[in-house]
C-alpha cells in the first residue's frame, strides 16, 4: 500500500492542475452563473386568489396588476382594488402607451384608460367596435407620431384615432381567430413590416399600405402565437416569438433560431410573453413567462427560474419591464399565485446554483483559474454530487454517472503540490478521498481510516517540513491524519474523547519562521508544534469547544489572530502571536443573528464574512477600531440563510461563496453600488367619516368626527423598511417619530387652518420629497367670531349681576360636581379595565386570544436582547366533521375541554391562549423544546382521557389534537416569525404522521452537519 501511494502521490505531482497563468483571469460571469433574487406579492398582501394574468407600471410609479377579478394597485406597501364598479371586470392586458396613459382591456366589457386619478370607460354604448379585448400595443409612424392598437378575440384590430377606437381596414385580410399580439420591424424584407399572431392561424404579417399574409418558412412550427417582441442586438433587428406549444423562435434576416423542450433548451414549450432588459457594454436578456418558471435567454443559452429560485409560483402567465428613475431594470411578473419582482443587476447576492437543495446543501465550494484566461467553479452537494462550471456550462459528475463512489461530497480543497502546482481533492462520505486531475479525471487514494456512513474528509493542507513535503487530512470522526514519503500516521490528542471531527486545518508561520498547526474539533482548538497535537482551549480561555471552521487573520496591529466560529458562541478570537501561549481577545464584536458561526474570511478590502445559522454577517472596518456590522439574509437574495460547514469561499475578486442549506449564492461587492435615488412619497387617499375626499385642499365639516389620510412611498425594494413620520403645522409642536405607520388619524380639531406635512425616507435613509396637505377645519356656528363675542358679553352681564349672591352657591355646586365627576372618572377607568381585559380574552374559552399572545411575543423583541422560548400549537383533530355531525354547541364543548386541558397542563409563567378556530397556543418564556413537548403531551394526554358531553343528548364524545413545538432564541420581529411557522410546521408534521401526536421542529436544533 505505501508503494501505491507513493505513486499517486507522484502523478499528483505531474498531473496537477495547470499552472496560474502571468495576468489575472477573467473573473467568473455572474450573470450567466447566477440566478435573479425574487420579491413575492401573494394573496394575503391584497390580491385575489386568482390567478394574475399582465402587470404594470403606470406614469406615477403605481405597479397595476391585472386579474379575473378585476385591476388591482401596488402602492408601496399592499395591493388594493379600486372602489370602482364600473372596472370590476376580468382584465386580459394592460399597457402604458407613450403620452403616459394606462390602458386596460376587458374580457368582454371593453376599455377603460387611466389619466392619473379615475379610470375613464369605452365599450359598445360609446361606439367601441368590440368589448372583447386580448392586448394593446403601439407603433410608430413615419412622422414620428404614435399609433395605439387593441387587439380583440372577436373582431381583429382597432385603432387608436381622434379620441375613437376604429376597426381596422385591412380587418377582413385575417383569419376570424382571436388576434393575440402585435409588432412592427422596420428591416425585414427592406421596409416596415406589421407582424400579428393569431389564436389558431399563426404569424401573419404586412407591408405598409400592402394586404395581410400568412408568414411561412422551411420548419416554421406556429398556430397558437401568443407573443412577439422586435428587438435589436449588435446591429441587427429581431423578431423573438413564443408559440404555446411549439417554444421559443427568433427571426432574423439570416434565418431562424429555434428553443424547444424537445431538443433540451426550454423546460416547457408552453410559453407567454416576452420582454428585454439591458446589460452592461451594450448586451442584453430576453425573458420569458412560461408554465414551468421564468426563463432566461442570453446569447444561445437559456436559464430557467421556478418556485426553486423564490418565484411564488411555477407558472408565469406575462411579464413587464419598467426603468426606475435611478435606472435598475424592475421586472415584474404576474403569475398563477400572486405577482414577483425582480430587480435585474441591483442585488448583489446571487443564486449560484441549487446542488443539494433537496437535501443538505453545498459543502464544498472552490473558485480557481481554469488555464485558459478564466476562472471555473467547483461546487460539491451533500447528495448532488461535484458540479464544474466553466465556459457558461454545468457538468455534474455523481455515482450514478459512474465518475464517483458516493454523491454526497463534504470538501473540495486545492494545495500546492511537491512540484509547486495546485492540487485538487475532493471529500466524500464515507471516508472517499479523490484527487480531481485534468479532463476531470478522478482517482481515489487509499487511505488508513474505516469506511463509515458518518466519516469523510473534511479539509486538507499541505506543507514543506524538515525538509519533506507533506500532506494533512482533517476527517470527520478520525481525526487528523499527516501523508509524507508514502507513510500515513494518525493523530490524536491525549485528552480527546469518543469521535474526534476536525472541520479545519491552518497553518501558521511565526515571526521566527516557524511552522505551527492549528486544528478547529469538535472537542476545541488543538495545537500542533512538531512532535504531537495538543487541544489549549483552557489556556487560551475559550468558552465552547464545540468548533465549526475559522481562519487566521491579521489585526490592526499585524498579530495573527485565529477567528473561530463555534456551535453556540458565535465568534470567538485567539491572539496566537505567541503559539505556545494563545489567548482569547477580550474586545467583543457587533452581535451577531445566531450563536452558530461557521468562521470567518476576510477580502482584500478589510470586509470580514461571517456565515452563520441566520444568515451572513459581514464586518466592515470602522474608524474607531471595531467594525460596522451587516447582516444578510434570504431577504436581502441569499438563497438560503442557514450556512453549512466548510462551505465559505473568497475568489481573487473579493467574491463571498457560500454553500447553504438550499444550495451555494455568492455576494459581489461590486454590485452592491449605494442607492441613493429619493424615492416618490404619494398621498393615496382621504377619508372623512370614511367618505372619499379630494386630496387637494381638504376641507372638513364641523359636524366631521374623524378625519384619515393615507400615504405611501413608491419604493421598488424592501419596501418594509420604509419609514414615515408626520407634523401637524399649527396643532403638533413636534413631528410623530419615525415608523412604519402610512396613516394619520384625527378626531375633533380646533376650528382653523393646518397643513399635514408627511415624511419618509427609505430602506437606504434617502429622504423623500415632503408633502404637505392644506386641512380646512369648519367652525360650528357657537364656535364663529360674533357668536363668541355674544357669548363673551351676555357671560360678563350674568356674572357680574350673580356674583353677589351666588358665590356660595356656586362653591357647593362646584365641590358636588368635583365629587360626582371623580365618582364617574372611576366608573370609566374600571369600565376601560373591563374592557381591556375582555379584548385580550377569548369568550368562548377564557383562554387569551390570539391578539394577546401576538403582543407577548412583540414585546419579549422590544430591547433586542434574545431570549430563549418555546410554542407549543395545538389542533384539534376532525374538527370540521366533528362540528358537521354533533352541532356547534357540541363543537363548543369540546373547545372548552381543550382550554382546561391547557390550563392544568401549562405552568404559571405560560400563556394559554385560543389562536383561532380550533388552534390553540402555549408559550413558554425561558421554555425549551423538550418542557415544550412535555407540555404538549399532557395537553394530548388529558384530552384523550376525557369525555366530551354532546348538549341535548345524554351522550358523549372523545376528541384527540395534534401538537406541534418548536423553540428557539427570539430577539427580533422576524425571528418571532420563524418561530411561529416552526410550531406551525411541527403541527402539520404532527397532522401528517396520523394526528393524536406530538412532534418537534427539528431543523433549529442542530447546526447543519
Amino acid at each position: 500500500m505505501p508503494k501505491f501511494v507513493a505513486l499517486a502521490l507522484l502523478w499528483a505531482c505531474l498531473a496537477g492542475a495547470a499552472q496560474t497563468p502571468a495576468t489575472p483571469p477573467q473573473a467568473l460571469d455572474l450573470f450567466d452563473l447566477g440566478a435573479p433574487s425574487f420579491a413575492n406579492f401573494p394573496a394575503s398582501s391584497g390580491l385575489p386568489n386568482s390567478v394574475t394574468v399582465g402587470v404594470q407600471t403606470d406614469a406615477e410609479g403605481f405597479v397595476w396588476a391585472a386579474a379575473p377579478a378585476g385591476l388591482f394597485r401596488y402602492d408601496g406597501r399592499r395591493w388594493s382594488q379600486p372602489d370602482d364598479p364600473r372596472i370590476a371586470h376580468s382584465v386580459t392586458g394592460l399597457w402604458l402607451d407613450h403620452g403616459g396613459t394606462l390602458w386596460a382591456g376587458f374580457r368582454d366589457d371593453g376599455i377603460a384608460h387611466y389619466d392619473g386619478r379615475r379610470w375613464q370607460v369605452e365599450n359598445q354604448s360609446t361606439g367601441l367596435p368590440s368589448q372583447q379585448i386580448r392586448r394593446f400595443t403601439e407603433t410608430r409612424e413615419p412622422d414620428g407620431s404614435w399609433t395605439l392598437w387593441a387587439l380583440t378575440w372577436d373582431q381583429g384590430l382597432m385603432r387608436r384615432q381622434d379620441g375613437r377606437w376604429l376597426s381596422d381596414a385591412g380587418n377582413a385580410q385575417l383569419p376570424r381567430s382571436a388576434v393575440l399580439t402585435m409588432a412592427q420591424t422596420h428591416g425585414f424584407g427592406g421596409g416596415e413590416r406589421l407582424w400579428v399572431g393569431t389564436g389558431e392561424e399563426g404569424l401573419w404579417y404586412r407591408e405598409r399600405g400592402g394586404a395581410w399574409q400568412r408568414f411561412r418558412a422551411e420548419g416554421f412550427e406556429a398556430s397558437q402565437v401568443e407573443y412577439l417582441l422586435r428587438s435589436e442586438h449588435e446591429g441587427r433587428e429581431e423578431l423573438w416569438i413564443t408559440v404555446f406549444g411549439s417554444g421559443l423562435w427568433r427571426l432574423r434576416e439570416d434565418g431562424l433560431r429555434r428553443w424547444t423542450k424537445e431538443t433540451g433548451e426550454l423546460p416547457t414549450n408552453d410559453l407567454y410573453d416576452i420582454a428585454e432588459t439591458p446589460l452592461p457594454g451594450g448586451d442584453r436578456a430576453i425573458w420569458v413567462s412560461s408554465r414551468s418558471g421564468l426563463l432566461r435567454v442570453h446569447g444561445d443559452n437559456t436559464q430557467v427560474f421556478d418556485r426553486r429560485y423564490g418565484l411564488s409560483s411555477n407558472v408565469v402567465r406575462a411579464l413587464s419591464v419598467w426603468r426606475s428613475p435611478n435606472g435598475d431594470a424592475v421586472l415584474w411578473l404576474a403569475t398563477e399565485s400572486g405577482v414577483s419582482r425582480s430587480v435585474i443587476g441591483a442585488n448583489p447576492w446571487l443564486t449560484a446554483s441549487l446542488l443539494g437543495d433537496q437535501a443538505t446543501g453545498v459543502f464544498g465550494v472552490l473558485v480557481e483559474a481554469d488555464g485558459r484566461g478564466g476562472e471555473r467553479l467547483w461546487v460539491g452537494g451533500s447528495e448532488g454530487g461535484l458540479g464544474l462550471y466553466e465556459r457558461g456550462r454545468w457538468r455534474y459528475f455523481t455515482q450514478e454517472s459512474g465518475d464517483l463512489p458516493t454523491s454526497s461530497v463534504r470538501m473540495i480543497a486545492a494545495v500546492d503540490a511537491a512540484d509547486g502546482r495546485r492540487a485538487r481533492w475532493l471529500g466524500l462520505r464515507y471516508g472517499h478521498l479523490l484527487r480531481i486531475d485534468e479532463g476531470p479525471t478522478f482517482t481515489p487514494l487509499t487511505v488508513p481510516w474505516k469506511a463509515d456512513p458518518a466519516e469523510a474528509v473534511l479539509d486538507t493542507l499541505a506543507r514543506k517540513a524538515d525538509g519533506h513535503y507533506e500532506q494533512w487530512f482533517a476527517t470527520r470522526l478520525s481525526g487528523i491524519h499527516r501523508l509524507r514519503n508514502g507513510v500515513w500516521t494518525p493523530f490524536r490528542p491525549a485528552e480527546v474523547v469518543d469521535r474526534w471531527r476536525v472541520n479545519r486545518l491552518l497553518e501558521q508561520i511565526d515571526a521566527g519562521g516557524r511552522s505551527w498547526l492549528w486544528a478547529i474539533t469538535n472537542q476545541g482548538l488543538a495545537r500542533y508544534g512538531g512532535a504531537a497535537w495538543t487541544l489549549v482551549d483552557r489556556e487560551a480561555g475559550l468558552v465552547d469547544s464545540n468548533m465549526t471552521g475559522g481562519s487566521l487573520i491579521n489585526d490592526a496591529q499585524r498579530q495573527p489572530v485565529l477567528w473561530i466560529g463555534t456551535a453556540n458562541a458565535g465568534i470567538v478570537r485567539v491572539d496566537v502571536s505567541d503559539p505556545l501561549h494563545p489567548r482569547r481577545v477580550a474586545a467583543s464584536l457587533p452581535a451577531a443573528t445566531d450563536p452558530t458561526a461557521y468562521g470567518a474570511l476576510q477580502d482584500s478590502q478589510g470586509r470580514i464574512y461571517v456565515c452563520t445559522n441566520n444568515g451572513v454577517q459581514q464586518l466592515t472596518p470602522g474608524a474607531d477600531g471595531g467594525y460596522v456590522s451587516r447582516v444578510f439574509t434570504r431577504g436581502d437574495g441569499m438563497v438560503h440563510d442557514e450556512c453549512n460547514t466548510n462551505g465559505q469561499f473568497l475568489d481573487a475578486h473579493d467574491r463571498f461563496w457560500s454553500g447553504t442549506l438550499g444550495g451555494l449564492t455568492v455576494y459581489d461587492p461590486q454590485r452592491a453600488t449605494a442607492d441613493r435615488q429619493p424615492k416618490p412619497l404619494k398621498l393615496i387617499d382621504v377619508r372623512i367619516d370614511g367618505s372619499f375626499s379630494a386630496p387637494d385642499e381638504v376641507r372638513i365639516p364641523a359636524a366631521a368626527r374623524s378625519v384619515r389620510i393615507d400615504y405611501a412611498l413608491l419604493s421598488w425594494q424592501r419596501e418594509a423598511e420604509s419609514r414615515f413620520r408626520t407634523q401637524l403645522l399649527g396643532y403638533d409642536a413636534d413631528p410623530t417619530a419615525w415608523s412604519a405607520d402610512t396613516s394619520r388619524s384625527f378626531g375633533a380639531l380646533p376650528p382653523g387652518s393646518y397643513r399635514l406635512r408627511i415624511e419618509a425616507r427609505d430602506y437606504a435613509g434617502n429622504p423623500s420629497t415632503p408633502l404637505e396637505l392644506p386641512l380646512i377645519m369648519a367652525a360650528q356656528w357657537w364656535q364663529t367670531p360674533w357668536a363668541r363675542g355674544g357669548f363673551a358679553l351676555a357671560l360678563l352681564l350674568a356674572g357680574y349681576a350673580l356674583v353677589l349672591w351666588r358665590t356660595r352657591a356656586l362653591e357647593h355646586q362646584r365641590n358636588a360636581l368635583e365629587r360626582r365627576v371623580a365618582a364617574r372618572t372611576d366608573e370609566l377607568n374600571a369600565a376601560n379595565a373591563r374592557l381591556r381585559e375582555l379584548s385580550y380574552r377569548d369568550a368562548l374559552t377564557g383562554l387569551a386570544n390570539r391578539r394577546a399572545l401576538l403582543e407577548a411575543l412583540e414585546q419579549r423583541t422590544g430591547d433586542g436582547a434574545a431570549e430563549q422560548m418555546a410554542l407549543v400549537f395545538v389542533d384539534v383533530d376532525h374538527f370540521k366533521d366533528y362540528n358537521d355531525h354533533h352541532g356547534h354547541p357540541a363543537g363548543d364543548e369540546a373547545l372548552r375541554c381543550v382550554a382546561e386541558a391547557l390550563r392544568g397542563c401549562a405552568p404559571a409563567d405560560a400563556l394559554a391562549a385560543r389562536y383561532g378556530g380550533e388552534e390553540f397556543a402555549c408559550l413558554l418564556p425561558r421554555g425549551d423544546v423538550e418542557q415544550g413537548m412535555a407540555i404538549a403531551e399532557c395537553i394530548r394526554a388529558a384530552v384523550a382521557a376525557r369525555r366530551v358531553k354532546v348538549p341535548g343528548t345524554a351522550q358523549s364524545r372523545s376528541v384527540t389534537i395534534s401538537a406541534g413545538v418548536a423553540s428557539r432564541r427570539v430577539a427580533s420581529r422576524e425571528q418571532v416569525e420563524q418561530l411561529l411557522r416552526d410550531a406551525d410546521a411541527a403541527l402539520y408534521e404532527a397532522k401528517r404522521c396520523g394526528r393524536n401526536c406530538v412532534r418537534r421542529f427539528a431543523a433549529a436544533m442542530l447546526p447543519a452537519d
